[in-house]
């Protein structure tokens, strides 16, 4: 019989410190029942060690080789069986004590929504004394999945946990030579066998900072980041924009920073006016025109960009109409930055001119993501046209309209309205009944999954800031709420928190006199003496409830899970702040900007934000002042608490392709003090693309 090492078996590394048995491949492995030593018999080594595991406990798959009587249970029997068959010289068992564990497999999802492949995602920053590395828990892991962590560093590797990691899926190393490249990986450990997962992380030699530098090619401003997988290796990569450009620009990068290609918007982007940009200006106000995902379910994440007469694609092909103001929604391959479909936006409104866009995406039928695509132009008399269309890839794979709706906007000082909706600085989309189907969500009235009008709220007018999804334990999976604020409401309302699937209005907040632009809001759990979300703007700090609990909070920014605890943090105009409830302040985290060149947005906001790498806090791009790199800062706090990568909950990754005037991202499940654990969810995985 081959000699096996028991993986992850700290009792018997206790003992066996200078041997070490490379285990078999998981087909082949075969294991001796009672040779907790893995040297094809039985000794006082085994008795040993069988003794010291009754004690402090077994790993699964010692447990089952010490389950020497094979009734499933070990215990002092077993030892007590052992004993005896080494006092009558007996050291080995009859066949039937022979057991193969098992392989270890992980069941795939079977929800009807397909989402993209993730690798372990693992990540290794600087904590200043040591290296902080983390990994993702993956949606379709086994609940009682453990890690191991492993170094590389000068050719050779090192396990540095003694026994499988349990808890919150990162680890703290402080014996590493922070003078030299120190490469980190993470095997997954599933009833005691030891399983490789797809990706590793190198920490370059002297980093003094927990923020990851990826060099990217000198250039004009950028303005935003969006992330998807072009390469199909299961980590995210980068899409920038140039759009102070005189001709606007995008630029694809890998996860590394190699540099993939450019799209030039051409002509029709010279005109960056915010609200009466050109036919292909994107990132102007708060029009974005352009989003990253894999629409096409693949395993390689697309483009989606609004074009017009001129752009020129990374092949050098150019698209034409002879019509300026025509525009389509294009699909681009994420690849090679090459034109894979496209679809004419409806031309309502063409004789006014182009449309402006914002975009998000969506699985508006449960199963296909969709491109939502909120869009206008402006009459002479100032009035707008509006108009909100989906479209995506039908079942023959043709990329086409799926519908529109058009909500003709007439508006006085921008805020009170005589004829259609409210709308705001973005949308939402978001399965706010739990249906499995996504819902298109405007500030003043909502869109079902086929177009159709869901409700509207005629008191809601024109707000810069609103937020929709799970707020506490009892909203997880029934119906989600909506929280917003107002400006220049001519009804005096403040502030609302209303239900998102209905329209109901659950409490609100009305000037006593006159009205009030409340400007800004924010919503997360930053006090724990209060159940669920907080929300707080300029008017005060609220419970869910519409309890009044003080005048002041953090600045409403952009709520972060950032530290080890379950209360959120912010960012606020480059700095990181969490909201110190006792004292009733806020309290800086982290200051960029000391720590290596940086800068956000002149909105006060990143060019982007999620949880992109490692566990399930959120990371933070930035870039250099030069626009050279992309500085992106990852947490370095430890924390136990272990939940599935946020970019796998389908409200959150949705929120990954929007923009608009950026926002705080949204759960379908309340992450706080006091939380439910999250119910796996109901997804799919497309299989990892050939690369």
């Amino acid at each position: 019989m081959k000699r096996h090492r028991i993986i992850g078996m700290a009792v018997m590394l206790a003992i066996l410190q200078s041997t070490v048995y490379l285990p078999a491949s998981a087909e082949s492995a075969k294991y001796l029942r009672g040779d907790l030593n893995s040297d094809g018999k039985l000794n006082a080594c085994d008795l040993t060690l069988m003794k010291r595991g009754l004690m402090t406990g077994f790993e699964p798959l010692a447990a089952q080789i010490a389950d020497v009587n094979a009734d499933g249970i070990t215990d002092r029997n077993d030892a007590e069986m052992l004993r005896d068959y080494l006092l009558t010289k007996i050291d080995n068992f009859p066949e039937q004590y022979y057991i193969e564990p098992e392989t270890p497999q992980i069941q795939p999802l079977s929800g009807s929504r397909q989402m993209e492949y993730l690798s372990r995602g693992v990540s290794a920053v600087s904590s200043g004394k040591g290296v902080f590395v983390s990994w993702r828990l993956l949606a379709d892991d086994p609940a009682e999945i453990a890690f191991n962590v492993y170094r590389t560093t000068d050719g050779k590797t090192v396990k540095l946990n003694d026994k499988p990691l349990t808890g919150g899926t990162n680890f703290t190393d402080s014996k590493a030579d922070l003078k030299k490249n120190n490469t980190y990986s993470v095997k997954a450990v599933i009833n005691g066998t030891e399983t490789d997962t797809d990706g590793s992380d190198t920490l370059p030699a002297n980093s003094v900072s927990n923020a990851r530098i990826v060099n990217i090619k000198a250039g004009g401003q950028i303005h935003f980041v969006w992330v998807g997988d072009f390469d199909g290796d299961g980590n995210y990569d980068y899409l920038v924009d140039r759009n102070a450009d005189d001709h606007q620009k995008l630029e694809a990068y890998k996860s590394d920073g190699t540099y993939l290609y450019t799209i030039d918007l051409g002509y029709n982007s010279e005109n960056k006016n915010n609200i009466s940009p050109g036919s292909s200006a994107i990132d102007v106000g708060m029009w974005d025109g352009a989003t990253v995902y894999d629409m096409d379910r693949d395993g390689y994440a697309d483009i989606l960009l609004r074009i017009a007469d001129g752009v020129t694609f990374a092949d050098g092909s150019q698209y034409h109409n002879s019509n300026a103001s025509a525009q389509e929604i294009a699909v681009i391959d994420g690849r090679t930055g090459t034109l894979k479909a496209s679809a004419p936006v409806p031309d309502d409104y063409i004789k006014i001119g182009p449309m402006a866009c914002m975009m998000e995406i969506g699985y508006l039928d449960g199963v296909r993501p969709s491109v939502v695509c909120w869009m206008k132009n402006r009459n002479k008399d100032k009035t707008f046209n509006s108009m909100t269309a989906a479209f995506g890839y039908d079942e023959t794979g043709t990329f086409r309209l799926h519908w529109k709706y058009k909500n003709e906007v007439l508006f006085n000082n921008r805020t009170e309205y005589k004829n259609g909706y409210a709308e705001a600085h973005q949308i939402r989309v978001a399965d706010v009944d739990y249906d499995g189907k996504d819902e298109v969500l405007h500030m003043g009235y909502a869109l079902n999954g086929d177009g159709s009008l869901r409700y509207h709220i005629d008191e809601i007018v024109h707000g810069d800031r609103w937020f929709v999804g799970s707020f506490c334990n009892e909203n997880n999976g029934k119906e989600m709420y909506g929280y917003g604020i107002q400006q220049n409401n001519q009804f005096g309302l403040l502030e609302y928190f209303y239900n998102a699937s209905t329209g109901e209005m659950l409490w609100t907040n009305y000037a006593k006199e006159g009205t009030t632009d409340v400007g800004r809001g924010n919503i997360g759990d930053i006090d724990p003496r209060s159940d669920g979300f907080e929300v707080w703007s300029f008017q005060g700090l609220y419970n869910y409830n519409g309890k009044r609990l003080g005048d002041g909070a953090l600045y409403p920014c952009i709520r972060l899970w950032w530290d080890g605890d379950l209360l959120a943090e912010s960012y606020n105009d480059t700095k990181f702040e969490k909201w110190n409830w006792e004292a009733g302040k806020a309290e800086r985290l982290l200051s960029p900007w000391k720590l290596t060149d940086c800068r956000g947005s002149e909105r006060g906001a990143p060019m982007f934000y999620a949880d992109i790498t490692g566990d399930w806090r959120e990371e933070v791009i930035m870039t250099s002042t030069d626009f050279s790199k992309l500085v992106i800062w990852n947490t370095t706090a430890p924390t136990d608490t272990r939940l599935y990568c946020l970019a796998q909950n389908p409200c959150y990754r949705n929120c990954m392709t929007a923009k608009g005037y950026y926002q705080s991202h949204m759960l379908d499940y309340y992450l706080g003090t006091g939380m439910e654990m999250p119910q796996t969810p109901d997804i799919s995985i497309i299989p990892k693309a050939a690369q």
